[in-house]
């Protein structure tokens, strides 16, 4: 059985927790099917409320992946206009501490410094600050954080994501 916790204004909980208790079999479901769920009614609902499962938050999917589709964009995590926030959201960032293996930056801003541009966001994700590939480095269960990631990756790199398919494929038919 799996303990949905939720935070945030109340308008948001409230929102969140009648999304959530309207899927009855949810409690029932193993966490990592559930964190699934819940980030797919996380995403169609738009829901503000962080939710978390056992503890741990599930994220979602479209926020962190337009808020990359931004940063690819521009080439940049920061803004070239100071007095404007940074293109990577606070949102992404958490994202990066809490689930993609990167240590504790001061802020933000710290962790822009680091990975200022888009190749180094790139160079991140094929190895981490614990030396491994995000993708490796997330648990089984933790199952929205790996289809994030692996979205992440199809984005990142579009031809190596083109050539595994391909080769998968090619693979399968000489067999």
């Amino acid at each position: 059985m799996i303990k949905i916790t939720y935070f945030g204004s109340e308008r948001d909980i409230s929102r969140a927790t009648t999304v959530i208790n309207q899927e009855k079999d949810l409690a029932h479901l193993s966490e990592a099917k559930a964190r699934l769920k819940i980030q797919e009614l996380i995403d169609k609902h738009q829901l503000k409320a962080s939710i978390l499962v056992n503890g741990n938050t599930v994220w979602s999917k479209k926020r962190i992946l337009a808020n990359l589709r931004r940063i690819m964009k521009s080439g940049t995590l920061y803004n070239e206009d100071q007095k404007k926030p940074p293109i990577l959201s606070q949102y992404f960032y958490q994202f990066l501490n809490q689930s993609c293996g990167s240590i504790a930056h001061y802020d933000i801003y710290g962790w822009i410094h680091k990975y200022p541009t888009i190749n180094h966001l790139k160079r991140f994700f094929k190895k981490n600050e614990f030396g491994k590939r995000v993708l490796d480095d997330i648990p089984e269960w933790k199952t929205d954080a790996r289809a994030i990631v692996e979205a992440i990756e199809r984005m990142l790199f579009p031809f190596d994501t083109y050539m595994k398919t391909r080769n998968s494929v090619a693979g399968e038919a000489t067999t």
